[in-house]
């Protein structure tokens, strides 16, 4: 319903005296069973005049409305109202204009059960009165705890228009304010953080604080946190990073996808910390170059072609040729959030993870030469193709055995190993008594190529040509310094 306050402006009565309407004048009408005001053309007969109505009636010659009332069976004269009441307001005009001012309804509850809540009496009362009342925004609830004869509590309750507000009762240990210094005296020398000697006292620095505050300082020691986990880079890698023999030709080089790990703080919370923007980067012997750049909290996965031309493993150069093949994320990222200290309030002073850039790179590709060995049963030109089509290792020199099945036949006995390194040192036949047989074998030197017919480098080549073909099977164990 619109309020129009001219209305109670025009009442001065109204308006004017507001504390007078809420005492004196609610009162009167109270006792004299709810009394309204009632506008009339003329001043009613007793016969036709109602009980506990005042009857406005204007007066010609003062311009003001008169007031009327039938008491003892008569209409008397009780007052004139010495003011306009043009446009007067209505009992609805009047309840609007006292809402706020005291004039909401008050409904009272008994709880007499200390485990309910008080949230469980306010809606059994409305529940058990059904639709008969409309609440609205002022209206006023009060519950009072009593449990045998004895009351606990009251507590009061304001209706905001849509739920009941506590405005008493309970209150927050944090709003109580203690307005004076304790003095911590007995025979005791800690109470949780507080320490004093056995036989003499101190004081607790409590006043001007919270009884939540004090408490906390008692029983709670205030812990600051440390080093953040700094964010780090997670699941990118290179696929089949691995030694390769030299000369092995790739297409291309494929990363898997990348995260950022948010970092973390010793009590909480989380940090709050994302990737803004992602770069990989190529890394080999040359140098680095950036192959991708993107805006975006995480990174997808990838491949790099060299511009279509792929990429040779290989250690002697070469167009595409490259010693060492990996890759590098770089992800940049916003600061995070302040951290807490371990009683959930902020750090101070104030920790938090600083914006900046955190880099992962993956492991390599690389190139080695193989160690070639075998046997064979024909006694080919010893060049690059016969020591190729001997048994590789599959991996790097490196000092350890082998061990050679040569079969019955055999006219050939072969051991090569990259030019530069030890090679054989002994040589053993388990098949005749773990003869020592390293001096019938003879060194010589052959380039050897790598993978795909890569660039040759000089092998060292111990070969054993027995004078007859083996007649039988024998194993050989061969060290390598």
């Amino acid at each position: 319903m619109a309020y129009d306050e001219t209305k109670v402006v025009n009442v001065k009565a109204l308006k004017d005296t507001a504390s007078r309407i809420k005492t004196e004048y609610l009162a009167a009408i109270s006792k004299a069973g709810h009394a309204r005001f009632q506008k009339a053309e003329t001043v009613p007969t007793a016969e036709t005049a109602e009980d506990n109505v005042l009857y406005l009636v204007m007066n010609a010659e003062t311009g003001h409305y008169d007031v009327y009332a039938l008491i003892d069976g008569s209409v008397e004269l009780l007052d004139d109202t010495t003011v306009s009441l043009e446009g007067y307001i209505t009992e609805d005009d009047l309840a609007e204009a006292l809402n706020g001012v005291g004039g909401g309804a008050v409904f009272t509850a008994t709880k007499t059960d200390l485990a309910a809540s008080d949230e469980s009496i306010i809606s059994a009362y409305f529940s058990g009165v059904g639709a008969t009342v409309e609440l609205k925004a002022g209206d006023m609830f009060v519950v009072v705890t009593t449990v045998d004869e004895v009351t606990y509590e009251v507590s009061t309750y304001r209706y905001d228009g849509e739920n009941w507000v506590s405005i008493t009762g309970n209150v927050d240990a944090d709003k109580v304010i203690l307005q004076d210094n304790i003095t911590m005296a007995g025979n005791y020398t800690q109470f949780g953080n507080l320490t004093k000697n056995a036989d003499g006292t101190a004081t607790l620095n409590s006043k001007g604080k919270s009884v939540l505050g004090v408490l906390t300082e008692i029983l709670s020691k205030r812990l600051q946190p440390g080093t953040p986990t700094q964010p780090s880079i997670s699941g990118f890698n290179l696929s089949g990073a691995k030694a390769v023999e030299a000369g092995t030709s790739m297409a291309q080089a494929s990363y898997t996808a990348g995260t950022l790990n948010p970092g973390s703080y010793q009590y909480g919370p989380e940090t709050g910390v994302t990737a803004s923007n992602w770069v990989v980067q190529r890394i080999t012997n040359d140098g680095n170059e950036q192959i991708a750049s993107v805006d975006a909290a995480s990174l997808d996965a990838g491949t790099d072609n060299n511009g279509g031309a792929g990429f040779i493993i290989g250690d002697q150069g070469g167009e595409n040729v490259v010693s060492s093949l990996r890759y590098k994320a770089i992800a940049t990222h916003g600061a995070g959030v302040t951290a807490d200290d371990n009683l959930g309030d902020d750090s101070s002073p104030a920790v938090s993870i600083a914006a900046g850039t955190k880099e992962k790179t993956t492991s390599a590709y690389t190139p080695f030469r193989n160690v070639f060995y075998g046997a064979s049963t024909t006694k080919p030109t010893l060049d690059s193709a016969a020591i190729r089509a001997l048994t590789p290792t599959g991996k790097a020199y490196a000092a350890g055995t082998l061990t050679i099945n040569v079969p019955a036949g055999a006219q050939r006995v072969a051991i090569a190993c990259i030019a530069g390194k030890p090679g054989v040192t002994k040589v053993i036949n388990e098949t005749a008594m773990n003869a020592d047989v390293t001096s019938t074998f003879v060194q010589s030197s052959v380039n050897v190529e790598g993978a795909e017919g890569y660039t040759a480098v000089a092998y060292n080549v111990w070969v054993f040509e027995p004078a007859v073909p083996y007649e039988n099977a024998a194993t050989l164990k061969v060290t390598l310094g």
